[in-house]
């Protein structure tokens, strides 16, 4: 058998698994996404301020991100402000469904959805909650270092400070420095690149390098800034399974990072229904055997626990090998993808990705 004969056998056996087991997904915005503000006008105001955000301790608007409409706000004003910058490469209407920020606001969503927020049929979100914090450094970084760039103009606001959280754009600079930098330096590309400025929907690789890379370097910042300083909230959450997949998740977009996979609204929605659990997980789940889950997310919740964790890290590196290229980034993506549903057919994948980058 040919190489290529190898590649369309494989392809189509990809494609017949897919295609018997993801619906077409809705045009489905986060939940609430309509009630939250789309500018910091929206917010309250309020007559004493005192921030960097700040000028002269004017009066200014109070954004609590520990309210989930406040935050879901931010991520609101940062689509809009930015999908004007990405209508060289999307060709769907709306326009705004085709922003790969959606992928932020979509997940966060899901945890609230799924009460991972610990909101408890409220619209607060807890200090205590893992996931929330750790969203806090994928919401309120990327708002604060958009307004720095200039992606987002806004008159004076403040953040309501809690807990262990940065709340302006100096002392997150001091908390996670890397996060705040890569993220000015995403929304800085977005603004003054020139080489992308023709970049169309075909253009793939493009895309992949004005976009994707960017987006995805300042998310994997984000996350290594975070975990350490939320280690102590991973013994709040409910059971050793949710501890166990909740970290076996923030490996997991580790992952999806270096692959650069699309993060637009519908292929977010795609990913998360196929393989995302609603709710929280209890000690008394053993998967795939979750009656009230679906058998993808069955099965993904299979292979997390089954890949211990030290192995995320040690296989980094291969990982990142046969990501390097665009061409060789699509196979990984599927590797990534298809593995819940066969680990076969992910490793043959991700044989085909290392191959892929010989030739790039």
């Amino acid at each position: 058998m040919t190489s290529a004969t190898m590649h369309l056998l494989i392809l189509t056996i990809a494609l017949f698994i897919f295609s018997s087991n993801t619906s077409i997904a809705e045009q489905r915005f986060p939940t609430l996404w309509f009630e939250a503000p789309s500018s910091i006008a929206g917010y309250p105001l309020s007559g004493n301020c005192s921030s960097s955000q700040t000028i002269n301790n004017s009066d200014c608007r109070i954004i609590d991100p520990w309210l989930y409409l406040d935050r879901l706000g931010l991520y609101k004003i940062l689509i809009n402000a930015t999908t004007p910058y990405m209508d060289r490469f999307c060709s769907v209407q709306p326009l705004q469904e085709c922003n790969i920020l959606f992928g932020l606001a979509a997940n966060f969503g899901w945890q609230f959805d799924s009460n991972r927020l610990f909101s408890n049929g409220t619209k607060n979100i807890s200090v205590n909650s893992w996931w929330a914090s750790f969203n806090y450094y994928l919401s309120v970084i990327p708002f604060l270092a958009a307004v720095d760039t200039g992606v987002i103009r806004s008159g004076a606001f403040q953040i309501v400070q809690r807990d262990i959280f940065c709340s302006n754009s100096d002392e997150c600079l001091k908390q996670i420095p890397s996060a705040m930098i890569h993220w000015r330096n995403y929304f800085l590309n977005l603004l003054q690149s020139r080489s992308c400025s023709g970049v169309t929907a075909k253009d793939g690789g493009l895309i992949d390098e004005c976009y994707l890379g960017p987006m995805w370097l300042a998310h994997n910042a984000s996350v290594a800034n975070a975990l350490p300083i939320i280690k102590t909230k991973l013994s709040l959450l409910p059971s050793y399974n949710e501890q166990h997949f909740s970290l076996a998740w923030s490996n997991v977009l580790y992952y999806i990072a270096i692959a650069r996979k699309n993060s637009n609204l519908i292929e977010t929605n795609i990913y998360q229904d196929k393989y995302l659990p609603g709710r929280m997980l209890t000690d008394k789940d053993n998967p795939p055997y979750c009656p009230d889950l679906s058998k993808s997310v069955n099965l993904a919740l299979e292979l997390l626990h089954d890949i211990p964790l030290e192995f995320y890290s040690e296989f980094m590196d291969y990982w990142y090998g046969a990501s390097t290229c665009y061409e060789s980034g699509i196979y990984a993506q599927i590797a990534l993808e298809i593995a819940p549903l066969s680990r076969t057919l992910a490793a043959a994948y991700y044989e085909i990705a290392q191959l892929t980058v010989l030739v790039c």
